[in-house]
């Protein structure tokens, strides 16, 4: 059973332009977020795991640590489980390095990858190759993306084709209550459903696992409340 989570961040604003989000986002994410996004992840309505952000800055980079994990139980077993970890650099809004570490239930899978200049050189268990930067991870609070049709899938060290469309303004529960947020939908290499605020934030994640169930993000902490603490 493998969940292909595709993390990704599109918001064009009704009042800001994405390419000013992507600025902003990458300037400051702690401004945005503050030092933690935190998710809890529902399946078919039921808690299953969480999924964290936390940022780390200073004056000349930010480092981004990403831990997600989900476990499935079947009478009172676990019968299946996935960990997610990685850590990126991101140097004058660009990615500058990115290391991932996954365990899907027993199959691992890692990916090394770093900047030289003008090319992105990324060495995965599944593939090798260079790609020109910028090139944007599948690590969804980054709205760099947004004006992108190419992502690295960091589940599989692959170059994905992707189209990102704008949906519907819905309301989503966050930790400030609910909010108004803009419905993205990926297609191409990869579909999935991704909710940003007014400010590039991201508010919710949904998509289907390929066993066909569905896999929800719900925010605790995605505002920038530090009054919050992301694990309650």
């Amino acid at each position: 059973m493998r969940y292909v989570i595709i993390l990704f961040l599109m918001f064009i604003g009704l009042l800001p332009t994405s390419q000013t989000l992507a600025r902003a986002t990458l300037a400051d994410p702690i401004k945005l977020y503050g030092d933690e996004i935190y998710f809890d992840v529902f399946r078919e309505g039921d808690k299953v795991g969480s999924h964290s952000v936390k940022f780390i800055s200073d004056n000349e980079s930010t480092i981004v640590r990403i831990a997600f994990s989900i476990e499935i139980d079947f009478l009172f077993i676990t019968a299946y489980q996935f960990k997610y970890l990685s850590e990126a650099k991101w140097v004058e809004g660009q990615l500058d390095y990115l290391k991932v570490s996954v365990d899907d239930d027993g199959q691992e899978f890692e990916l090394i990858a770093n900047r030289k200049d003008q090319i992105f050189n990324v060495i995965g268990t599944n593939e090798t190759f260079s790609t020109p930067v910028p090139i944007y991870p599948t690590n969804h609070w980054n709205s760099g993306v947004l004006n992108e049709t190419l992502v690295l899938n960091t589940l599989t060290g692959l170059l994905n084709e992707v189209s990102i469309v704008a949906q519907d303004n819905e309301n989503i529960p966050t930790e400030k209550g609910i909010i108004k947020a803009m419905r993205y939908t990926y297609s191409g290499d990869l579909n999935n459903e991704v909710w940003y605020d007014n400010e590039g934030r991201w508010v919710k994640l949904r998509f289907k696992a390929s066993d066909g169930s569905i896999i929800e993000y719900v925010c605790k902490r995605c505002q920038g409340d530090a009054s919050v603490k992301a694990s309650q």
